[in-house]
């Protein structure tokens, strides 16, 4: 599956919030997550534009819990964060990560600790963020199963940006660990 998404920051977060209902985004859920991300020993993942981490997902509303594991391509434009994705869930977080550093893996720092309201509107995806020591942020994304249907993905998104009052110039390509890191993506 291929994630086609964009982000921005974003100052007037209620402004969003309010704006996405209007325009017939539903409420979907409020999560906290905490992404741990993994690296080898060459750092071959992060110098690859890849990324390989282990999701704890707390409902904020259900008070459920859930943990995945997530392996993220190269991004495929230069305009989106747009990239291959697989996603499976994991009964045991601590022993995922057990695993991971047992095989090698090394633990990325810091933690990307965020508060996630979600939406959703037909196939779309948007999610206003608050990370920590971040601020705040809106994720657009529409899942597509080939390439091809990229672009017709990401003109949709668009259309929702422009309605919301923004452009694709404002939005990043960097990631929320790069971002903590204060490194650029690839």
């Amino acid at each position: 599956m291929i994630e086609v998404e964009i982000k921005l920051p974003i100052e007037e977060r209620e402004s969003v919030t309010v704006n996405l209902e209007k325009m017939g985004f539903i409420k979907a859920g409020l999560v906290r997550e905490e992404d741990v991300y993994f690296d080898n020993d060459f750092g071959q993942i992060c110098k690859n534009g890849e990324a390989l981490r282990v999701r704890r997902i707390a409902d904020l509303l259900t008070s459920q819990e859930e943990t995945v594991i997530t392996y993220k391509g190269r991004k495929m434009d230069q305009v989106s964060m747009s990239r291959k994705e697989l996603e499976t869930g994991v009964e045991d977080s601590d022993v995922c990560i057990g695993i991971l550093e047992a095989l090698g893996f090394q633990i990325v720092e810091p933690k990307v600790i965020k508060t996630r309201q979600e939406y959703t509107l037909d196939q779309m995806h948007a999610c206003v963020d608050r990370v920590e020591n971040l601020g705040d942020f809106l994720e657009l994304e529409l899942v597509i199963e080939e390439e091809q249907g990229k672009e017709t993905a990401l003109q949709e998104i668009e259309k929702v940006l422009q309605r919301l009052g923004y452009t694709r110039k404002d939005t990043v390509r960097n990631s929320y660990l790069s971002m903590l890191q204060h490194v650029e993506d690839e």
